[in-house]
């Protein structure tokens, strides 16, 4: 079934949630959430991970990869940002939050295009 090469995605974006919409509140008092930042590192972060998951599942499917992956996690970083102050009272969108997510996403296409495509560790994502 064409659903199951979306598994690792599915669970990513599930995890990208849960931090997004969790009550600022209930995150972790870390020394790392102390840096000048830090958010943004990790807004990178989500979102550089889930279209380098998209894209092997979207180039199995014999679609343009390396389009439809960034433009659905741009896509949804941008509903998800926006959504995060409807959901959370806590919580606020961020346009700089959404530069981070974006920036993730275009560093994640040049990862994949020069350093995984069609490399024998492509098919660890």
């Amino acid at each position: 079934m064409k659903l199951t090469l979306f598994i690792k995605p599915f669970i990513w974006l599930s995890i990208i949630c849960y931090g997004l919409f969790t009550p600022s509140g209930k995150l972790p008092k870390t020394s790392l959430f102390q840096i000048p930042h830090f958010d943004k590192l990790v807004h990178f972060g989500l979102f550089f991970v889930f279209c380098l998951l998209l894209f092997r599942p979207i180039k199995k499917l014999g679609k343009n990869h390396l389009f439809i992956a960034p433009f659905i996690s741009i896509v949804l970083a941008a509903i998800l940002e926006s959504a995060q102050h409807i959901i959370t009272s806590s919580r606020s969108s961020n346009l700089y939050d959404f530069f981070a997510n974006t920036s993730g996403i275009l560093v994640s296409v040049l990862f994949f295009h020069f350093w995984v495509s069609d490399k024998r560790w492509e098919k660890f994502f």
